[in-house]
């Protein structure tokens, strides 16, 4: 009998808690963050406005306009001169997509946001104009209901939270698909905790494609860990991957690459030759889910290509440019895990040490476990990370005047944790799993409270600046979102308890599914009867039991056994 497809939804085991909590962060990073204080988040919401009203692509803004603005220098219009697109929006939504006060000047509060600005009648003109529209469509049908600005960037938000929601789910069904070991789901929970870190949420939780993109790499790498099993998939599995492929390849410019990387990732646990054998062996689902992924990916590129979104590479630049992408790459990693606003609000210290340990503790377990071609496939995927990077920055961003971002390089960064998780699952010896499920609760509950930190830290900021009282939401403070910083801190402590719950319950799960499944060699307890089955009870007169019904399995794969004919007497 075949399980719903979200079965373990409907009790709240470890992965509905996990996937509750960060659902629950993303939405209140949604409700509680300045409007405007994501990179570029004015430009992302004038164009899913307009795109909800049916203007997908705008009207070009012209070069001696974008030279006015002055803040664009000539390696920048590069760049921008064919991504600026202008649209009408409504007079009650319309906004201006300069840079918020708090960009301009890291040491204020949000409390100059109240500032009337002056909203220039007409067009709005958006950095992002011509980005895919996939994703500012749904976010642009939310702002229909709209009613004011302030209405329109929480509609836009929650559109990209949905999103972004519906995107960890699919990740995490599939990571926890398929038959497995059984310590596998705590292991599972553990990389997708430690792959979503403070600034996934953050990206998820605002308006634009950012959110999709991570989320949906995150998707793909586990898709492509859950298509890469021993099993084979059912269709189920090849539906949600296809689809969450194609979502993932349609939401930014650089999606594609994205795709590629997580296709690698499959083929380097099977082998291309066996991975086309699963693709064959797949049948009507396996062809249907490759058909949409390949139509994502052209119309992503076509798109792309079609509006010259691609700058070229200016390959003399490109030594010059590698050095000050190393010289960079410290600041770059920090933001991978949370430089928050306009890259104006750093986390503490302490919280990138601990989101290191936690992505880094399972990196080195996988590989101190692993077989041969798990460390290589392990090392392979860490050094494709450091060299994108530097080709990225080097022949991207820093070309065009820029500079890079720990964000661009963070959805092939979420594919490691998925992958080492994926090798602890299958080659953790059995009298190691009880340890490992508990370091996995572990990791779950730290970054619960990692998560909080997160949050807690960007609120000081806005609330009171980065030098005012510790305690901003006990006395007035200088900023806060409707109803005061004291019912919202109280609702964040909600998805921290739900994690710490999330952990607790893995952690249990592991331990009954340890107990219940002997570890290897182990000789039952004295005056223990093995169950009976069908065929597998004591021999009549032999004073000794039948074999088992795990004698018939090797790897986890039944043999087949032909029925024999019952002899007359």
């Amino acid at each position: 009998m075949k399980r719903p497809l979200w079965s373990w939804l409907r009790k709240p085991g470890a992965p509905a808690l996990l996937l509750a909590a960060l659902t629950g962060w993303i939405f209140l990073w949604a409700l509680t963050n300045p409007l405007g204080t994501a990179p570029d988040e004015p430009s992302h919401y004038a164009k899913a406005v307009a795109a909800g009203r049916g203007q997908v692509l705008g009207e070009p803004v012209p070069l001696a306009r974008l030279r006015s603005f002055g803040v664009f220098s000539e390696d920048s219009l590069r760049q921008v001169r064919n991504a600026y697109r202008g649209f009408e929006l409504p007079a009650q939504l319309r906004i201006t997509t300069s840079p918020p006060c708090t960009a301009l000047d890291p040491e204020v509060s949000a409390a100059c946001l109240r500032q009337a600005t002056a909203v220039p009648p007409g067009r709005a003109e958006s950095i992002v104009g011509a980005y895919p529209p996939l994703m500012y469509l749904s976010e642009g049908a939310l702002t229909r209901a709209a009613w004011s600005v302030r209405s329109g960037y929480v509609f836009a938000r929650f559109g990209s939270a949905l999103v972004s929601a519906a995107l960890l789910a699919a990740a995490t069904w599939l990571l926890l698909g398929g038959q497995g070991r059984p310590g596998r789901r705590p292991l599972a929970l553990a990389g997708i905790a430690a792959a979503v870190t403070p600034m996934v949420v953050f990206l998820g939780s605002q308006a634009g494609a950012s959110g999709t993109e991570l989320t949906g790499a995150l998707a793909c790498a586990a898709a492509a860990l859950r298509l890469s099993r021993a099993e084979q998939p059912s269709a189920r599995a090849w539906w949600v991957a296809g689809i969450a492929m194609a979502v993932t390849a349609l939401s930014r410019p650089m999606a594609p690459l994205w795709i590629v990387l997580a296709a690698a990732l499959g083929a380097g646990r099977l082998s291309p030759r066996t991975a086309w054998h699963r693709l064959r062996e797949g049948g009507r689902p396996a062809t249907a889910a490759a058909a949409t992924v390949m139509l994502g990916l052209a119309g992503s590129v076509l798109w792309t290509q079609a509006l010259s979104l691609r700058t070229p590479v200016l390959w003399g630049r490109l030594g010059h440019g590698l050095v000050l992408a190393a010289e960079t790459a410290a600041e770059s990693a920090r933001q991978t895990v949370g430089v928050f606003g306009w890259q104006s609000v750093p986390l503490p210290t302490a919280l990138y040490g601990l989101w290191a340990l936690l992505a880094g503790g399972l990196f080195l377990a996988a590989f101190a476990v692993g077989r041969r071609r798990d460390r290589a496939l392990l090392a392979g995927g860490l050094l494709v990370v450091v060299v994108l990077y530097e080709l990225l920055a080097a022949a991207v961003f820093i070309q065009n005047g820029f500079g890079m971002q720990g964000r661009y390089i963070l959805p092939a960064l979420v594919m490691l944790p998925l992958l080492s998780v994926e090798v602890l699952a299958d080659r953790l010896p059995a009298h190691l799993r009880a340890r490992a499920a508990t370091a996995a609760a572990g990791v779950i509950a730290v970054s619960g409270a990692g998560q909080f930190a997160a949050w807690l830290t960007n609120s000081h900021r806005y609330a009171v600046g980065p030098d005012g009282p510790l305690w901003f939401f006990l006395p007035q403070p200088a900023w806060s979102p409707p109803g005061g910083w004291t019912p919202w801190t109280a609702l964040a402590c909600i998805p921290m308890i739900v994690t710490f719950a999330a952990a607790r319950a893995a952690h249990r799960d592991a331990l009954a599914a340890a107990g219940a499944t002997p570890a290897a060699g182990a000789t039952p307890a004295a005056g223990a009867t093995p169950a009976a089955g069908p065929g597998h009870g004591p021999r009549p007169g032999s004073g000794r039991p039948g074999p088992g019904p795990d004698s018939f399995r090797r790897d986890h794969i039944p043999l087949r056994t032909r029925p024999t004919r019952p002899t007359r007497r």
